[in-house]
């Protein structure tokens, strides 16, 4: 049984929590990647097996998987999982294909992806074979800003991101990746995103753009092309001084 699960653990209620989970937004990270696209209602569904959907607080695990095919897109996984597989559409709710993080389910949404444990997890996929080739720097990066984003939403930790073979009941190589490094990567982001948020990162950002803005102020004093482009650099500021009341 996996420590954690709905099975094992007494449930807490939560009042006022959503009942669909569409469109979801990244959270806070210290690199950049391209905004989720929600595509969901583009994908084949099935008409006579619907899925079903789950509560909010059902959900506290994530599931990893890699489709195991290289050139497969979401589109192409939803038609097998209905016409082959018989499901009530794409399994996974969330696909990552090179540099985009596709959103292809509710993520309230009771898919097949894990089986026997699909009440309470997330099943988040990298397109691609990842037993015949790594993860790129772009599908690494891309994967655990989703999982971030949906550990911030459903308050997942670390110990609770699984891959595919790590569930009970799944005689699998699935994700074919290491699950201790993907575990120790996503406590070293946790560590900067609180470092971010600390009053020393505040501090350390604040000197560098003091420290910015006189070197530029000290650069406009002179007579060449830099004083003027410098002079104008400044002079863009001024809207969003007045906004925030400095001026």
């Amino acid at each position: 049984m996996v420590k954690g699960s709905p099975k094992n653990r007494q449930e807490v209620p939560r009042m006022g929590n959503p009942t669909t989970l569409r469109a979801i937004q990244l959270v806070q990270l210290p690199y950049s990647v391209k905004p989720i696209l929600d595509i969901t209602d583009s994908l084949l569904t099935s008409s006579t097996n619907p899925y079903k959907m789950r509560r909010f607080e059902d959900i506290t695990h994530i599931s990893v998987h890699h489709s195991a095919v290289e050139g497969g897109t979401p589109e192409g996984y939803a038609r097998a999982h209905v016409n082959t597989n018989g499901w009530g559409g794409i399994g996974y709710h969330i696909v990552i294909k090179g540099d985009q993080i596709y959103q292809t389910n509710d993520l309230l949404t009771f898919s097949y992806h894990t089986s026997s444990n699909n009440a309470y997890t997330v099943g988040i996929s990298v397109s691609g074979d990842l037993s015949k080739r790594n993860l790129t720097s772009q599908e690494r990066e891309c994967l655990y800003a989703a999982i971030m984003t949906v550990r911030s939403i459903f308050n997942i930790p670390v110990e609770n991101v699984m891959g595919h073979n790590e569930y009970p009941n799944n005689n699998t190589a699935c994700p074919c990746i290491s699950m201790n490094q993907v575990r120790a990567d996503l406590k070293d982001l946790d560590m900067k995103l609180k470092y971010m948020g600390s009053s020393e990162s505040k501090r350390k950002n604040a000197y560098a753009i003091a420290n910015q803005i006189l070197y530029m102020y000290n650069m406009a004093q002179g007579s060449d092309g830099n004083a003027e482009w410098a002079l104008n650099k400044i002079i863009q500021l001024e809207p969003k001084m007045k906004e925030l009341g400095l001026l």
